[in-house]
């Protein structure tokens, strides 16, 4: 464990000190090889934060189940006091890591990522061989629940759309989606009875991987509602291939996919696939419409830019 310390230690060497960062549901404190993950106390109708209680929830139940992907980054969880020594806040803990080693960072700079990202399709495929399952996890990957899923992004990013997205656009997606899924009660069906609905990530995205040298580590597992990891094996890793297609790198995206139904040994058919990444790219649009909203000058352009990969 020192050893590796001392590995993760020496890759922040050109970090800033002290750092922050910010999403649309919680703020992120660096100070020297530490990261301090605060909640924000916000209601965002997906999430609800807006209590202390609920931060402190949403703390423990991160911090458990990103040890399964990531272990020795996920310390624990802090409790922050007031000035009277009162318990106001909680914290997630972990280990810093450094900046430049995010896929996301590697894959605008255009360095090699091939290997690392097989790596985390080879990771993948084993955390969902041996992931829960069961009746309750099922129903969330039955086409009912995923027509459920679809309905409440569009219903959450209706009052989010003006400005940003065109009214339209939204009224294609929802068509679009929905044709899909009319005819194909059968096809989800199959996908649980072989077992490939399961406890997944939820929330795989480039900027949260981190190539280091001794291996990538998987963050930011979604912990504020089970029901949105309860999901096909394939929809977990089409959020990664979605994520991958939107930074440019489109023939890598294919790539990890296809190491993923080789390592898991998934027979779907490409329109599943095809579906899921669709899907992941409207959830992503909405949540850039929330950034949008809260301020990040950059988000509209990128709700749109998804909003058309879904399309």
């Amino acid at each position: 464990m020192a050893e590796r310390d001392g590995l993760m230690l020496a890759q922040l060497v050109h970090e800033p000190y002290v750092d922050v960062s910010e999403t649309h549901s919680a703020v992120v404190f660096f100070v020297g090889d530490r990261a301090y993950k605060l909640k924000k106390p916000v209601n965002l109708g997906f999430l609800d934060f807006s209590t202390p209680e609920a931060r402190a929830a949403a703390c423990q139940r991160e911090a458990e189940l990103n040890r399964r992907f990531a272990p020795d980054v996920y310390l624990g969880v802090m409790e922050v006091r007031d000035s009277a020594g009162r318990v106001c806040d909680h914290l997630v803990a972990m280990r810093r890591m450094p900046v430049g080693r995010r896929l996301s960072a590697l894959i605008q700079a255009c360095e090699p990522v091939s290997a690392a990202v097989r790596q985390v399709a080879r990771i993948l495929a084993a955390q969902h061989a041996s992931a829960p399952r069961g009746p309750t996890i099922s129903e969330q990957g039955s086409r009912d629940g995923l027509r459920c899923r679809w309905k409440d992004n569009i219903e959450q990013i209706r009052p989010l759309q003006g400005g940003v997205l065109g009214e339209s656009d939204v009224d294609e997606v929802q068509r679009l989606a929905g044709r899909f899924l009319a005819g194909r009660a059968p096809l989800f069906d199959a996908r649980i009875g072989g077992g490939w609905v399961l406890d997944g990530h939820g929330d795989l995205l480039a900027e949260d991987i981190f190539c280091l040298q001794d291996g990538p580590r998987i963050l930011d597992c979604l912990e504020f509602d089970d029901r949105l990891r309860w999901v096909d094996g394939l929809d977990d890793a089409a959020f990664l291939a979605m994520d991958l297609e939107r930074l440019g790198a489109s023939e890598l995206a294919e790539r990890f996919t296809g190491w993923y139904i080789e390592y898991s040994g998934d027979p779907a058919p490409t329109s599943l696939r095809d579906h899921y990444v669709a899907y992941r790219a409207f959830v992503r649009a909405k949540v850039s419409c929330f950034r949008c909203r809260q301020g990040d000058p950059l988000a509209g352009g990128d709700a749109r830019q998804l909003a058309a990969m879904a399309l």
